[in-house]
């Protein structure tokens, strides 16, 4: 498992000095049918586009020496081979170094099959890796060509943060008397902050929106065979549409025992965006602090052992 800890600014009561941004916008939307990610009870490729995917990125150079890149995916995740692959070529030509560079995937289960990520899942008919391997070909082509783009467009900038509160997580991990089943744990532990930062440009205008929710990307169930970005696609496409000419990413947080709630139709995910995206106006609307360099960042790579699994029992 790899895991990046961006520390993005310290707060301060001036910001802005020297801070430049710029942020990017790259359609990822497989090109016709493909295996979909997340569900193992899928059978045949997706049927259609309900939503169209983007990679969406965010550049600083923070006036004092350091930049440093985000990324978001709306994808059920990146395996290490396509993460490594846009790390080094992100150093190799923009000068990023692997502790500035922070990948993050929104978790969507509506999204394609990112090889070689969770193929362990799936039964692939006959052409259907060749398909794969070229969607992660192209992928790893565009999530750079992103971030190019993000430093292309530096311009001066502010930077603030602020936090809201988004209620639909509800905790999956569900006690029954023959153990702990996914299901529904109304008093189980949840996280309903919703981590908000805004970058401005010099005239005042929101060029570019951060924010993150713990909750896994699942409102749409295996039985749905469309294209989508789910609640946090609807949610980037709601702030897009309210802020002209900004970009808003999503970062998806810890949420491995966390699902939407309630869930199962598209109506369902667009009205988890909607309130997503509703609360992130509400505090861009509100009091803000302040961000300024210098940029802190680290990053380590963890090894975690996982037990052997039969494909068959992840169908279960």
């Amino acid at each position: 498992m790899r895991i990046a800890l961006l520390l993005l600014l310290g707060a301060a009561e001036i910001f802005g000095a020297g801070l430049r941004a710029g942020a990017a916008r790259v359609d990822i939307t497989p090109e016709g049918p493909i295996w979909m990610s997340g569900y193992a009870s899928r059978n045949h490729p997706s049927i259609g586009v309900r939503q169209h995917l983007f990679a969406r990125a965010l550049a600083v150079d923070d006036g004092v020496g350091a930049r440093f890149a985000i990324v978001s995916t709306d994808l059920v995740g990146l395996p290490p081979g396509v993460a490594e692959q846009v790390a080094t070529r992100v150093q190799q030509q923009f000068g990023i170094a692997r502790t500035r560079l922070l990948l993050n995937s929104s978790h969507t289960h509506t999204g394609p099959v990112v090889w070689p990520g969770l193929t362990a899942m799936f039964t692939l008919p006959e052409g259907e890796e060749q398909r794969l391997h070229e969607y992660a070909g192209r992928l790893a082509d565009q999530l750079v060509a992103a971030v190019g783009k993000a430093f292309d467009d530096l311009a001066p900038a502010q930077m603030a943060f602020g936090f809201g509160q988004a209620g639909f997580a509800m905790n999956r991990r569900e006690p029954t008397p023959n153990g702990i089943k996914l299901g529904v744990n109304p008093s189980g532990p949840t996280d309903h902050e919703v981590p908000v930062i805004r970058v401005t440009g010099a005239d005042g205008r929101v060029r570019a929106i951060v924010f993150a929710y713990a909750c896994h990307n699942t409102t749409l169930n295996g039985d749905f065979y469309e294209i989508t970005g789910d609640y946090a696609g609807y949610a980037e496409a709601a702030l897009e549409a309210d802020y002209p000419g900004a970009t808003a990413l999503f970062l998806e947080l810890c949420a491995g025992d966390q699902n939407p709630n309630p869930r199962g139709t598209v109506d369902l995910a667009e009205r988890h965006g909607r309130d997503l995206a509703a609360e992130v106006r509400r505090v861009l609307g509100g009091s803000l602090r302040p961000l300024r360099p210098p940029v802190h960042t680290a990053w380590a790579t963890t090894t975690l052992p996982f037990a052997q699994q039969n494909p068959s029992e992840l169908r279960g």
